[in-house]
C-alpha cells in the first residue's frame, strides 16, 4: 500500500522482534565463512528519526527499542542489534535515530554479498537509495514484491535469506504473502525465508488462518515466535506479532529460548503479555 509509512511505528514492540530474528538468522549465515543473497521485500526508508513530528506523534519507540536498549541479557545475545542501533546514533548513547532491517542487513552484509531491497513507495524508495549508497553490494529495487521476488529467483549465490514484512493493511495480503512464500520456494528450496505478521484486534485478526496456510505449505523447519504487549483489543489495535521461520536454521529456537521471554517480560504494558515458540513443521 503506499499510504503505508513505517516512520510512524519505527521502533516499536514489533520492530525488536523482527530485527533481533534478522539479525539472529544473518548472524548464523556469515559465520559459516560463505557468500549470501538477501532480498528484503517490503524494505521502507531504511533509517528513520526518532525525534521526527511521525515518530512523536505516536511515540511507538518508548513501549519498543526505548525500553530495552540498556538490557545487558539482549545485548550478549544479539549483539548485532545493540551494535547497528549504536552504529547509527554515532557512538552518542542517544537514541535518535532506529535502523531498518535494510540497514540491519546492509551492515551485517558484505562485499562477498548480495543484498537486493524493494520498496513501491516513491519517497520511501529514494530515500532507501540515499541511505544505502556507501554499500556497493546493496542493490535497491523500485517494484512490488509480488512481480520483484519471483524476478530474482533463483539467485546466483544459492544461500540467503528472504525477508518478507508487508504492512497488512489488505485483508488480501495475508493471502498474497502466503502466495508470495510459495511461489518463491519452488524457486529456491535452500533459502530461509522470514515472515513477520501482527496480532491485531478481534474483529481484524487474520493470524490463526495466516500460520495455517503457511504452515501447509510444509516446509522442513518452520518456526513460529510471537509475543503480545497487552490484552486484545476488541476491534483493531496491535496487541503483538510474530515471525515465522521457514527452513530456519539449525539451533535458530534455541538461540530465541532466552531472547523471546526476556523482550515479553521488558516490553509489557499488562499482565496478559504473553510469548509463543514453537516448530510447525519437522527438520527432515
Amino acid at each position: 500500500m503506499l499510504s503505508y509509512r513505517h516512520g510512524f511505528h519505527a521502533g516499536n514492540h514489533a520492530d525488536v522482534l523482527k530485527h533481533m530474528v534478522l539479525c539472529l538468522i544473518l548472524r548464523q549465515l556469515k559465520q559459516k565463512g560463505k557468500p549470501l543473497t538477501y532480498i528484503d521485500t517490503h524494505s521502507g526508508a531504511g533509517a528513520y528519526s526518532l525525534k521526527s513530528a511521525w515518530s512523536q506523534q505516536t511515540g511507538e519507540y518508548k513501549n519498543g527499542v526505548d525500553k530495552i536498549i540498556n538490557n545487558s541479557l539482549l545485548q550478549e545475545l544479539v549483539p548485532d542489534y545493540y551494535k547497528i542501533i549504536n552504529d547509527i546514533n554515532e557512538g552518542s548513547g542517544a537514541l535518535n535515530y532506529y535502523p531498518g532491517s535494510p540497514m540491519f542487513a546492509a551492515q551485517i552484509c558484505d562485499e562477498n554479498d548480495s543484498a537486493n531491497f524493494m520498496e513501491l513507495h516513491p519517497t520511501e524508495y529514494e530515500n532507501l537509495k540515499y541511505n544505502l549508497h556507501h554499500y556497493s553490494y546493496c542493490h535497491v529495487h523500485h517494484r512490488d514484491a509480488a512481480e520483484g521476488l519471483p524476478a530474482l529467483l533463483p539467485p546466483a549465490i544459492r544461500r540467503g535469506l528472504i525477508f518478507i514484512d508487508p504492512s497488512y493493511e489488505l485483508e488480501n495480503d495475508y493471502k498474497n504473502t502466503i502466495s508470495l512464500v510459495k511461489n518463491a520456494y519452488t524457486k529456491f528450496p535452500q533459502g530461509i525465508f522470514a515472515i513477520w505478521y501482527p496480532l491485531l484486534g478481534k474483529a481484524s485478526n487474520h493470524a490463526y488462518e495466516f500460520i495455517r496456510g503457511i504452515t501447509k505449505l510444509n516446509i522442513r523447519r518452520t518456526v513460529r515466535a510471537e509475543f503480545t504487549v497487552c490484552a486484545q483489543d476488541t476491534l483493531m489495535g496491535m496487541h503483538g506479532s510474530g515471525m515465522v521461520v521457514c527452513n530456519a536454521p539449525f539451533g535458530f529456537k534455541e538461540n530465541l529460548d532466552k531472547i523471546l521471554p526476556e523482550i515479553t517480560e521488558q516490553l509489557a504494558i499488562d499482565k496478559t503479555a504473553e510469548f509463543k515458540l514453537e516448530k510447525l513443521t519437522p527438520d527432515d
